[in-house]
């Protein structure tokens, strides 16, 4: 081993043990927090009691009595209470058109311009609530008419119908007394983003006087965002984020309240229940809002509505309960203790690795790395950020690669057999880069990146970065000497493959995201779902399909002096960039990621050992051919 290889263990040891001081403690924490929280919806149980023929009380003591222990009370808008028949919202020509068929006219001095909204309720709670909370969004364009029509009071903006069907008033006080009658916790969910400060000191007012456990803030002004933080603070109310959908402003209000934040999983109902596991089980999600569904779905074996939900809600219990987590109170995840020391260390240590240290002018070089991690340990928050992930990034890039060509030289020297070789190359490259991938989960351990409150931005670009360096290396392997990219050109067959792996890294590109412009075959989807049941976690198929068995295909002596090597030892490197872009994905527990990625290179070596025998079988059949 060249003294440069010694150094770099040395610095990677040093890096995985500070990363183990900070990774150690968010695995404790996040196993000891192992209570989730099941909610339903407090319109839909309404609407679906109605529907099955049951009553409110019946049906929410039998989900009740199947683990659902809160209930989500969403903000009563101006367009909901019309969609309930509570208010009507008409132009002035439609209300004359009402009083005309009443055969009512308003006083002489009325005047009803025929462009604006009127309000229409004969709920007097409702109509004060809607009077106060439009006065202040509103304050010199709301009026009050005097006369009365068949008992309804009537209220009249100059705003028009759609703008103001958007506009909320705030969690009904009397649907949360409602919710608590019926033995589950209100959970009060906030909507309208447009709010004035004054309209949300009456919601946190509402929120203190009713004291419930969780609220949903929803899109916030950035002039409320700290004040309403401090206050759930104050009153020991959790803040539920919504974990794909984070609104404006939620990093903020998260750390005015100490981070008491729950992730939340909310989608529209469906039966899918496996997407619930992954939610509570490898991302970090503590709280479901469950959907009901309105009708019995196909292929039930059900008789009644009320038992085609009964069974829904226990098969998400069924589904969030797996191992260790269980239905409960949950907790938000306190921040983990960080030294901001060792984190300046790990910056500062993380471009050494990557240095050549017998040929690179070494004065420099530590100079630079020392002021990286001056820079982190004094520097601004946003200062402290940037060179965190910046670090994290060149990891992410540039260890794999390495990592890859470390492995193939060693291996080279040591093992003449094919077998033995790629095994050996794919063991030792797949160990630097796992420890690669527990040092950026160090240097990125804290409390807003465990919440998804801060993401790891340039995982594309690292992957990009590998594969290039990847690609450059293996030409230059080939072509020794100096000027080396003078003295081949590429044959067209060469050409072609490149093409076919651009495409192939284009696809690549477009897959690894929640958000693809590739569709998905219903095939792969089934696939998948068949290896999360067979494995405790599905280990990512372009690591133990494409990557891991490349790699001791790139081993084998037939491959050597092959054109598309190089691009062979690319398709190798899809593997290692995604194994350390497992642990990327800093929401993920770590315990997850390390059997994803070991399950994935077990099934990796068992396909590449299977085709390095085919295809030493197949060359001994063509000998004695």
């Amino acid at each position: 081993m060249h003294k440069t290889d010694l150094y770099r263990a040395a610095i990677l040891a040093v890096l995985a043990f500070l990363s183990l001081t900070i990774v150690i403690p968010n695995h404790i924490l996040i196993t000891a927090n192992n209570r989730v929280g099941l909610a339903l919806d407090w319109q839909e149980v309404q609407g679906i009691a109605q529907t099955a023929r049951v009553s409110i009380d019946e049906l929410v003591e039998i989900l009740r009595g199947e683990g659902a222990r809160y209930m989500v009370v969403r903000e009563d808008t101006l367009g909901r209470l019309k969609q309930r028949g509570q208010i009507q919202l008409l132009t002035g020509w439609e209300l004359r058109q009402l009083l005309q068929m009443l055969g009512q006219e308003p006083a002489a001095d009325t005047d009803i311009p025929p462009r604006d909204t009127y309000i229409l309720t004969g709920q007097q709670e409702l109509f004060e609530r809607l009077r106060k909370r439009l006065t202040l969004r509103y304050p010199d364009t709301v009026r009050t008419l005097d006369w009365k029509v068949q008992n309804t009071k009537v209220l009249a903006l100059t705003e028009s119908k759609e703008q103001l069907a958007l506009v909320g008033i705030g969690v009904s006080p009397a649907d949360m007394e409602a919710v608590k009658k019926l033995g589950l916790e209100p959970v009060p969910a906030w909507s309208d983003g447009a709010k004035t400060v004054a309209e949300l000191e009456l919601d946190l007012g509402v929120a203190t006087r009713l004291q419930p456990t969780i609220l949903l803030p929803g899109p916030l002004p950035a002039l409320a965002r700290e004040k309403v933080g401090a206050t759930l603070a104050k009153n020991n109310i959790s803040q539920g984020m919504l974990e794909f959908d984070s609104t404006p402003g939620a990093e903020m209000v998260a750390a005015a309240s100490g981070y008491r934040v729950l992730r939340v999983y909310e989608r529209p109902v469906h039966t899918i229940y496996q997407e619930y596991l992954l939610a509570v089980r490898d991302r970090n999600v503590r709280f479901v809002v469950l959907h009901l569904p309105w009708q019995i779905p196909p292929h039930s074996k059900c008789k009644t509505l009320l038992d085609a939900n009964v069974h829904h809600v226990q098969q998400v219990v069924k589904a969030v309960t797996p191992g260790r987590l269980q239905l409960g109170v949950p907790q938000p995840f306190l921040p983990p203790p960080i030294k901001r020391g060792s984190v300046a260390v790990m910056v500062a240590l993380a471009p050494a690795l990557m240095v050549d240290w017998q040929r690179w002018p070494r004065i420099p070089w530590m100079v630079f790395c020392a002021g990286l991690g001056l820079g982190t340990f004094v520097g601004t928050p946003a200062v402290y950020m940037a060179l965190r992930k910046g670090a994290a990034l060149a990891i992410t890039a540039l260890l794999p690669a390495g990592a890859m060509f470390w492995a193939l030289r060693w291996a080279e020297s040591r093992f003449s057999h094919s077998l033995k070789s790629g095994l050996m190359v794919l063991l030792a490259s797949s160990g630097l880069t796992l420890v690669g991938g527990i040092v950026v989960q160090g240097l990125l351990g804290d409390i807003g990146f465990l919440l998804k409150l801060h993401t790891f931005s340039g995982i594309k670009v690292a992957y990009l970065i590998t594969f290039l360096l990847v690609l450059v290396e293996a030409y230059r392997e080939r072509w020794q000497g100096r000027n080396w990219w003078r003295k081949k050109q590429i044959a067209p067959r060469e050409l072609l493959v490149l093409a076919l792996l651009a495409l192939a890294v284009w696809g690549l590109f477009n897959r690894s995201g929640n958000t693809s412009i590739i569709p998905i075959p219903a095939w792969e989807l089934k696939a998948r779902s068949w290896l999360e049941q067979r494995f405790f976690v599905r280990p990512r198929t372009k690591e133990f399909l494409v990557g891991h068995p490349a790699m001791m295909l790139a081993t084998a002596d037939w491959t050597q002096d092959r054109f598309y090597r190089p691009q062979l030892l690319v398709l190798a490197a899809t593997g290692q960039a995604s194994l350390i872009n497992t642990f990327v994905h800093l929401h993920t527990p770590i315990a997850i990621s390390l059997v994803r990625s070991v399950l994935g290179l077990v099934c990796g070596i068992v396909i590449g050992t299977l085709l390095l025998i085919g295809e030493v079988s197949a060359r001994r059949g063509k000998q004695h051919a």
